[in-house]
């Protein structure tokens, strides 16, 4: 039977004799992320669904299991995941499919599907409007900003103060563009200390290895002291 990769989402970090245990149980061959907080399986079966469904029978009562879900999608493009519900949620989920003539998987996925694109035109749009009170209503943009302006966060609107501090907290970038593409970006403060940190020892590193124009400092004194020396000599002799 062919093999399938299945990686378990646990609720709490496993290592050491834990998940040599359940690599005892099982039987099943299985690697460690690094912090501890996932696991990857290989499990043969007949399919992915079978292949899940061995690892929620093996490993159920070894691991603390959150969700599992494909590692590599399927010749849909589909990732499949299996959820743990309690009894009681189960019993709802049926009565809800029956309801919508659906099998509980249908059921399941078209509800996931919809909540995520929900959510994706959410965020779109919550950016969207921050941008846009960012760009066309705030008071600060109807005169020149120079390059040392500081605007409080407290003085934006709470969206877009939110969209500010993620960018901060994880390095998010927005980027605008127009019709010739991207012409501007908005990145945290972190990231813009480190372009010119990175762009300071590039250029220091040039002017090392371009003997013609750098001076050490030793260098650079004894040509001052040779300069006012000769400005002394020409002073003498014009007086003479």
């Amino acid at each position: 039977m062919p093999l399938h990769a299945i990686e378990i989402i646990l609720t709490r970090t496993v290592r050491g004799v834990e998940l040599k245990a359940a690599r005892r149980i099982s039987g099943i061959p299985m690697a460690s992320s690094h912090d501890g907080k996932s696991i990857a399986v290989l499990v043969s079966a007949r399919d992915e669904e079978h292949a899940i469904k061995k690892v929620w029978r093996r490993l159920q009562d070894a691991l603390p299991i959150d969700v599992l879900c494909t590692l590599f999608p399927g010749p849909d493009g589909m990732l499949q995941m299996s959820i743990p519900f309690a009894p009681g949620v189960k019993r709802r989920i049926r009565a809800w499919a029956q309801e919508s003539g659906k099998s509980t998987e249908e059921f399941l996925s078209q509800a996931i599907k919809s909540a995520l694109a929900r959510d994706r035109s959410t965020e779109a749009e919550r950016q969207g409007c921050a941008l846009n009170f960012m760009l066309h209503t705030c008071a600060w943009l109807d005169s020149p900003l120079s390059d040392t302006d500081r605007i409080p966060v407290s003085r934006l609107p709470a969206s877009l103060g939110e969209l500010i501090r993620r960018i901060s907290d994880f390095g998010t970038r927005i980027v605008f563009t127009d019709v010739t593409g991207p012409i501007a970006s908005l990145i945290s403060e972190r990231e813009l200390r480190e372009l010119e940190d990175t762009v300071a020892i590039a250029v220091c590193e040039e002017r090392k290895a371009d003997s013609s124009s750098f001076m050490t400092h030793d260098e650079a004194v004894q040509e001052r002291l040779a300069d006012e020396a000769a400005g002394e000599d020409g002073e003498q002799g014009g007086t003479g």
